[in-house]
Formats: structure tokens, sequence, C-alpha cells
């Protein structure tokens, strides 16, 4: 599966706020978008950057073929 496929595969919220810095947007625009403080938005990155390296990259219904 390609990137831009995990990316889709995401929470919409993490899936927004990655696109949106990938394309240059500043945090404040970001959080804003989201919802979010400032602040939240550099762990929110992370964790979508984490969530993409893992296999089911967050899906919610893989989650639930697995319990």
């Amino acid at each position: 599966m390609d990137r831009d496929a995990r990316i889709r595969r995401l929470p919409l919220a993490l899936a927004i706020g990655l696109r949106l810095h990938e394309a240059g947007a500043a945090d404040t625009l970001i959080a804003a978008g989201l919802g979010i403080e400032p602040e939240g938005v550099p762990p929110m990155l992370e964790l979508a950057r984490a969530k993409l390296g893992r296999p089911e990259a967050g899906h919610p219904d893989e989650d639930r073929d697995r319990a």
C-alpha cells in the first residue's frame, strides 16, 4: 500500500492535519481547522506519523477484525 493510501486510512483529523502540514500550513492554521490548540499540533503530527508506520495505519475496521 502506498503512502497516500495509508494516509487515507488514518482517522480523519490525523489525515487532515498531516496533509495540511505537508502542504506548508502553519500550526495555527492546522489547529484552527481541527478545533485544537496550536500546542497540540506537533504531538498530533507525531501520532499521525507513528500510525503511518504501522501496518494497519490506525484503521478502525482492521482493529475490529483482530478482536
